[in-house]
């Protein structure tokens, strides 16, 4: 009995060293492969996304804040030289960072106060165009100057180029009265 045991324990020793062996070893590289898109149903332009810089987020982020507080510095220093904004109401403004602060000015001017409840913000990088992206859904409250209240859900897509702003195209939509409840609790 004594010599079953003995060499049991032998074996046990034996096999757990060899487990220590193997688990010094140096793991083979772990190689990233694309996964190839399915087919659509329709073309799509922009298709292939991955996950983006999260310093892009905080810059439009900032942006928002910026616009909340009237700080125009913050404002002009995120966009690039030039840059353009397509409005919910079909305008496209165009401007450059060095009359990004006077055209902020005139803008903000006609509120009295503005906030932005973000829903969502995140970065995402269009392998197809080599573009940067932040997708944002903000429930945007203001007070115009003459008191009057108003408030949008708007879906804002915000390209960058080297970290600055190039491009927004922003949707508006009117929330319906039951994501409005939600949209008013949920996010104080």
């Amino acid at each position: 009995m004594k010599r079953i045991f003995a060499i049991t324990s032998l074996v046990f020793l034996i096999s757990c060293k060899g487990q220590d062996e193997k688990q010094t070893e140096t793991p083979a590289p772990v190689t990233e492969t694309k996964t190839a898109l399915p087919e659509f149903a329709y073309p799509v332009a922009m298709a292939n996304w991955t996950m983006g810089d999260p310093n892009h987020t905080k810059t439009v982020l900032n942006v928002y804040k910026a616009w909340e507080e009237k700080d125009s510095a913050v404002f002009a220093a995120s966009f690039a030289d030039s840059a353009s904004m397509d409005m919910p109401d079909a305008r496209r403004l165009t401007f450059t960072r060095g009359n990004a602060y006077k055209r902020l000015y005139n803008a903000r001017s006609k509120y009295n106060s503005i906030t932005n409840k973000i829903v969502s913000a995140y970065a995402l990088h269009n392998e197809e165009n080599n573009a940067d992206w932040v997708m944002v859904m903000v429930y945007n409250k203001w007070t115009y100057n003459d008191g009057v209240r108003d408030s949008a859900l708007y879906w804002d897509n915000w390209r960058l180029k080297d970290g600055k702003i190039v491009y927004l195209n922003s949707l508006e939509q009117a929330p319906p009265k039951t994501l409005l409840k939600t949209l008013e609790t949920k996010l104080e």
